[in-house]
């Protein structure tokens, strides 16, 4: 067990080093978003109980340069014109206006904050999160941007390392992640190219899960914002199970599910009651739409097969959950992995970083279409916004 100075000696050479890397990216023109952790990490005097991660901040108001906005604002005392200061990350969620406490000191009001202890009431970590001394909230990726998770897969991947350093030198007991499977299916995509750790995980119930972080158990539950009383209490009857039980290889998800039996009924009804007002998404009407919009030239319409160029094909598919794929158009069906020149290479980086998988055989790049929203609108605006980005980088190839 450390001692507090011995903890706070590991977290200022964390926050020194940490704070160079992200202000490097942060002044990219192309990035420029403002970035922070959570809770104030010099609160903290001996290893945590627990680590709360979401994806990253959220902040519907970073319209305007936030970056710049950040390191110019005296409400940011100890960054401002001081960009390399370690005190901007281990102060968490600062910004303190004159005579004002700061964001994280206001935290306790937060309606997030609320719903989170609701999450933990049937645990004693309920009373624990609220000692600073022995707690850390923070975020996969530091960076802020206009909608929580909004994130790129090339800024997260990016920037991972430090939360994943960070998690390693405080060694919290618990790891929660929120964002329930939205979160975890994205550490899985990244672990899959990323040979910094290694990462799996499974379903527990409703949108409850498992997972292993480098041999770490974690748990993966829904971002409580805006959750309905039901599964809140769904969350809160199962997290005790889960936190008295973290052989990932052993767990009993049929015993766990069999307790909770009551509050996943209700759960469930709940759901399907909200779904028979959801509009199912037509995906073959979707690909039609994609297809007129971007004024794609089909070379195997039979198998929704476009060309993006004379060289690489696109595939819009409305088969199974929808998806769209990138590779040659003169594929011959023996894969990529002995015959990548440099310019598939460099396409396949690019696709990495625009959240395609690239682990797949038969394609340079796979993506769902449950990646681009949950409504035909939005699905049918990102998939054209994609092609036409696409387009413009493989010219630059």
């Amino acid at each position: 067990m450390k001692s507090k100075s011995q903890i706070q000696k590991v977290l200022e050479e964390w926050a020194e080093k940490t704070v160079k890397a992200y202000h490097q990216i942060a002044i990219r023109p192309n990035v420029n978003l403002a970035y922070y952790t959570q809770s104030d990490l010099s609160m903290l005097s001996e290893e945590p109980e627990l680590m709360i991660v979401g994806i990253n901040p959220g902040n519907p108001f970073e319209k305007k340069p936030p970056y710049t906005e950040q390191c110019n604002n005296k409400n940011w005392s100890y960054l401002y014109n001081n960009r390399y200061d370690r005190n901007h990350l281990l102060k968490g969620n600062y910004c303190k206006e004159e005579g004002k406490p700061s964001s994280w000191d206001n935290h306790k009001k937060w309606r997030y904050w609320a719903r989170l202890k609701t999450c933990l009431s049937q645990t004693t970590l309920s009373t624990i999160i609220d000692d600073d001394s022995k707690i850390i909230v923070t975020n996969a990726s530091f960076f802020s941007t206009e909608k929580a998770d909004g994130i790129s897969e090339s800024l997260l991947k990016e920037t991972i390392p430090y939360t994943l350093d960070l998690i390693h030198i405080t060694t919290p007991k618990h790891l929660i992640f929120l964002g329930g499977q939205k979160c975890f299916e994205r550490l899985y995509r990244l672990s899959k190219s990323s040979k910094l750790f290694q990462f799996e995980y499974k379903h527990i119930c409703g949108n409850i899960y498992i997972g292993l972080l480098n041999n770490k158990f974690c748990i993966g539950i829904p971002h409580p914002a805006y959750k309905t009383n039901k599964e809140l209490n769904l969350v809160a009857s199962v997290i005790p199970l889960l936190l008295n039980d973290t052989n990932y290889e052993e767990i009993d998800i049929e015993s766990i599910c069999k307790e909770c039996a009551k509050q996943i009924k209700e759960y469930e009804e709940r759901t399907q009651n909200k779904n028979k007002h959801v509009k199912v998404l037509d995906f073959n009407n979707l690909v039609e739409k994609v297809i007129l919009e971007c004024n794609l030239e089909a070379y195997d319409e039979k198998n929704h097969r476009y060309k993006l160029n004379e060289r690489y094909g696109i595939t819009i598919a409305g088969a199974g959950k929808g998806y769209m794929a990138i590779r040659h158009i003169d594929y011959d069906y023996k894969g990529y992995e002995n015959t990548q020149d440099k310019e598939v290479l460099k396409l396949m980086d690019i696709l990495k970083g625009r959240g395609f998988d690239t682990s797949e055989k038969a394609w340079i790049g796979t993506k769902m279409f449950s990646q681009y929203g949950n409504n035909d609108n939005v699905i049918i605006e990102g998939i054209c916004k994609e092609i036409e980005e696409i387009k413009k980088e493989i010219q630059k190839i």
